[in-house]
């Protein structure tokens, strides 16, 4: 049987699945069904138990033992440098999956005390996302605009060229998108947690569900003003698991101004709700059907404008309406396939007034529920992991990396810097 090693880097791997972890979970089930033997490689101890893969914490001389085993090794947006180039040695077939693009991630890295410690993250984080794309046999990524930077960044760094142009002009032996997804089965609501059990939250209240972290690529103050500006209408906001599972992740500078200006507000426990708690991944649908609306904002930053976020598929999966900034990357599939409303970023009137129109008509509330319907069967994971399952019939390993002088000093250069860095 084939082996493949999938190392998560600093994500964790447990029944509180983190966003982006998620798609480490559907990898290792898409290569089970392939008929690969799968270990993870996580960073720490996990209560997650499945019988058709394993987990391995990680370890440098165990890695090493394991890499050697593996035919394949598959790598995200943050990859350990060690094994990635321990891999590299001994030319095994290597995968990306970039959900994001790593430095533009880390420029909202910025909750550090020190300003060189954050340019020396920043600088390590560049590093390894060039050195991944110099060693990777085969990249995917989450959708078509995240394609289009990194073929922005192959051509600097000598992967794309006239040479393998030649071979395949759509470039899909080194790139192709395999986008991010959602369960096929529906969610169903068991009973309520939150209406007619909380104080100040009636059964027949329009609940907003903000499900996940805030951090600071959102703006969670804008929203906290919108909601200021409702308060007596009978719409109440949850932010259902706020603060990151793992408890040495501190608390976000942003998510600590949110809950500062709702105390200022007066609204806080009265309209808006803090849920510290992280739902279980196999638990979360209850949470979601019971809520009216999913909403997620966001500053007009690169992060927004790039990255599609995880937890609106999570919204679209319970089909909940959803409502976003219009500097958010997911905003034109929204209005496109009308799947909610579209507010201008900033504006808290404006987010508001549709938070209000969804509340009070209800013909397009009922038309939005039926858009999600019908959109939702275009991005299972049976689909949009299609192009994953097929490469893993034969996985190509492209020579490219070893033979051509560009390629192999880049990694020679890239390596040495990453070896010295200090951080």
């Amino acid at each position: 049987m084939k082996k493949a090693l999938i190392f998560t880097g600093l994500v964790q791997i447990n029944k509180n699945l983190v966003g982006t972890a998620v798609i480490y979970k559907k990898m290792a089930e898409l290569l089970v069904k392939e008929k690969y033997e799968v270990i993870l490689v996580i960073p720490a101890k996990t209560d997650m138990e499945n019988k058709n893969f394993s987990f391995h914490v990680y370890n440098k001389k165990n890695n090493n033992k394991l890499i050697n085993q593996a035919d394949l090794v598959i790598f995200g947006s943050y990859p350990p440098i060690d094994p990635l180039l321990y891999a590299y040695k001994k030319r095994k077939k290597i995968i990306s999956y970039r959900w994001s693009i790593a430095p533009i991630g880390s420029l909202e890295f910025k909750d550090f005390k020190n300003q060189k410690k954050q340019n020396d993250l920043h600088q390590y984080i560049i590093n390894s996302y060039n050195l991944s794309l110099l060693t990777s046999d085969k990249i995917f990524c989450r959708d078509e605009q995240v394609k289009k930077l990194i073929m922005g960044s192959l051509i600097s760094l000598g992967r794309i060229n006239l040479e393998n142009y030649k071979i395949d002009k759509k470039l899909n032996r080194l790139i192709e998108v395999a986008a991010f997804g959602i369960d096929s089965n529906s969610p169903k609501h068991n009973n309520d947690i939150y209406r007619g059990k909380f104080k100040n939250i009636d059964k027949n209240d329009f609940l907003l569900i903000w499900n996940g972290g805030i951090w600071n690529w959102n703006d969670g103050q804008t929203l906290i003003k919108a909601m200021n500006v409702l308060k007596g209408k009978k719409i109440k906001l949850i932010f259902q698991g706020f603060r990151h599972p793992q408890k040495n992740i501190h608390l976000s500078s942003e998510a600590e101004k949110t809950i500062n200006l709702t105390k200022k507000l007066g609204i806080l426990d009265k309209n808006v709700f803090f849920m510290d708690k992280w739902v279980p991944f196999e638990e979360r649908g209850n949470f979601l059907t019971e809520a009216d609306l999913g909403i997620i904002t966001s500053p007009n930053i690169p992060e927004a404008n790039l990255f599609l976020k995880t937890r609106i598929y999570d919204y679209l999966w319970a089909k909940l309406p959803i409502i976003l900034n219009d500097s958010e990357a997911f905003a034109e599939i929204i209005k496109k396939n009308e799947l909610g409303l579209v507010a201008k970023t900033g504006n808290y009137l404006d987010l508001a007034e549709k938070i209000l129109n969804l509340k009070n008509d209800k013909k397009l509330y009922s038309q939005i529920k039926n858009n999600i319907e019908n959109f939702k069967k275009q991005i299972s994971w049976n689909k949009t992991l299609t192009p994953l399952k097929n490469y893993l019939k034969n996985p190509t390993a492209l020579t490219d990396k070893y033979n051509q002088k560009p390629v192999t000093q880049n990694i020679k250069d890239i390596a040495f810097r990453l070896k010295n860095a200090k951080i």
